[in-house]
């Protein structure tokens, strides 16, 4: 398991639509961040699907009814490979994730679909999940580009194999969250 923790990351646009996790009609007696809950929870999912402890699981073993607290935010790519490098293509994109990036890109791949500056952060993401064949774990807060508010991310990414040992596809959950910045921190989130 790799995770990684970004009090602030680098400015980017901001999204065209914001999915926060959903929460309770009636507030908890404590302070829950419910995207943290949801990760967890389909982390868990993830772990009881691996048919052994060094392989990973398939697609096909996850349940369509079972995956739908996660499915409005949930991305499914294709990992391609030509020798040593990686290629991303959209399968299938939940309502929010679609509009958190940008549109519905099925079909489409990664380098076709967004703009260079997305590319780099979340090719990142998705090269440490192959390599790693485990979970990676994203929580970062990225400020707009005029300092007014901040997008808290939060992304979960979880490595398929058909075969059990080599990663073909990758299973992505994506929250994006507005929020005030501050007072005392939009000087920080400007540098």
């Amino acid at each position: 398991m790799v995770s990684r923790e970004n009090d602030v990351a680098r400015a980017r646009t901001p999204p065209p639509y914001f999915a926060p996790a959903h929460k309770p009609r009636h507030a908890p007696p404590v302070d829950v961040d419910f995207a943290a809950e949801n990760i967890r929870q389909l982390r868990a999912l993830w772990t009881s699907k691996r048919p052994g402890r060094s392989s990973l699981p398939a697609w096909k073993l996850f349940d369509p009814l079972e995956m739908r607290p996660w499915d409005d935010h949930l991305i499914l790519y294709d990992v391609e490979r030509k020798d040593q490098d990686l290629a991303y293509r959209f399968v299938t994109l939940g309502v929010h994730a679609a509009r958190v990036s940008g549109g519905d890109h099925a079909g489409a791949y990664l380098h076709d679909a967004l703009s260079p500056t997305d590319i780099w952060a979340l090719a990142g993401h998705l090269d440490a999940t192959v390599n790693a064949r485990g979970p990676i774990e994203v929580h970062e807060v990225a400020p707009y580009p005029d300092g007014s508010a901040a997008v808290k991310w939060d992304k979960l990414f979880l490595p398929l194999a058909d075969n059990g040992r080599t990663v073909n596809q990758l299973l992505a959950l994506v929250y994006a969250e507005k929020i005030a910045v501050p007072e005392n921190r939009t000087d920080k989130l400007k540098d």
